[in-house]
């Protein structure tokens, strides 16, 4: 078994991954909340039916993941995201696609430690938007502008996304690459003078694909 002091993998936290080595999404400082219209249309997010995906990455290989979803809910007027968010259990992390169950169920205790997400301190994290605007591409269809809080930090990211209405259903979906530093999760960062897998990367990619409801609009 590989000493677990080299190991990082994350969240977060949001399918296809976001290719290693992916330039991370730039955060600046958070800002306000986007709220809904009088004329947005809420979608409550099924967490069931929902997944957040995360890929970990040293220079020779790397481990995937999920974790659960807590809530959600996502806001559309005139073809238009105006608001939305969600958040996850942090102590759900999980590997996937390991053989090892034990050498999984190891790496996940590890991230939910103090050195990495420190569950018990910070056993929620969350995305919530605050603006997006129209991008019709063939795999998208807004940029979003968002909240991500990870360890009690908030920072400000911009990603693609796809989010589609049919009836009553709506399905969002996008891939972003964050650098953990960025949210004070440090441990092994910029390690030096090691030698091939030892060298632990500061991006982590992640994926999230929601599907909701329409819910009932007040009387």
């Amino acid at each position: 078994m590989k000493n677990f002091r080299f190991f990082f993998f994350a969240l977060i936290a949001a399918g296809a991954m976001s290719a290693c080595g992916n330039s991370a999404t730039t955060a600046t400082d958070a800002e306000n909340v986007a709220e809904a219209g009088q004329g947005a249309v809420s979608y409550a997010i099924d967490v069931n039916q929902s997944e957040l995906q995360w890929h970990g990455s040293k220079l020779a290989y790397g481990h995937t993941g999920v974790i659960k979803l807590i809530d959600g809910s996502l806001s559309v007027e005139n073809g238009n995201l105006t608001a939305g968010n969600f958040s996850v259990d942090m102590k759900t992390i999980q590997e996937t696609g390991n053989p090892d169950a034990e050498g999984a169920a190891k790496l996940a205790g590890h991230l939910m430690n103090p050195d990495f997400f420190d569950v018990e301190k910070y056993a929620t994290s969350t995305f919530a938007v605050t603006g997006s605007t129209a991008l019709a591409t063939d795999s998208t269809t807004h940029t979003v502008k968002g909240n991500l809080t990870i360890k009690g930090v908030s920072k400000n990211i911009e990603f693609p996304a796809k989010v589609t209405v049919a009836g009553d259903d709506i399905t969002a979906t996008a891939s972003f690459t964050i650098n953990r530093n960025d949210w004070g999760v440090t441990y092994g960062s910029g390690l030096s003078g090691a030698v091939g897998d030892k060298i632990i990367g500061d991006n982590i990619d992640y994926k999230v694909s929601l599907k909701g409801k329409k819910q009932a609009q007040p009387m």
